[in-house]
């Protein structure tokens, strides 16, 4: 007994999966990448940012609201 359409049918849904499986991978790494491009542009305009406040790029900020100059522990 021939079922000749029973396996022509199957390569054709595995094929079509595959082809839909490349796609949706090609999406989500495409969107990952996107994801760092932003993030690399949010850095860059917070940088800007506080550079145009006076803040350098690898300075710590600090406080100017009148606490102690020893770190600002609590005192016992």
């Amino acid at each position: 007994m021939k079922l000749p359409g029973l396996f022509r049918k199957e390569r054709t849904t595995i094929q079509g999966a595959d082809a839909q499986d490349h796609a949706e991978r090609l999406l989500a790494e495409s969107l990952r990448m996107l994801g760092q491009v932003c993030s690399k542009v949010a850095d860059a305009i917070e940088a800007q940012r506080l550079a145009r406040q006076g803040y350098s790029h690898n300075t710590y900020l600090r406080r100017m609201d009148g606490t102690d100059e020893d770190g600002g522990g609590k005192k016992e």
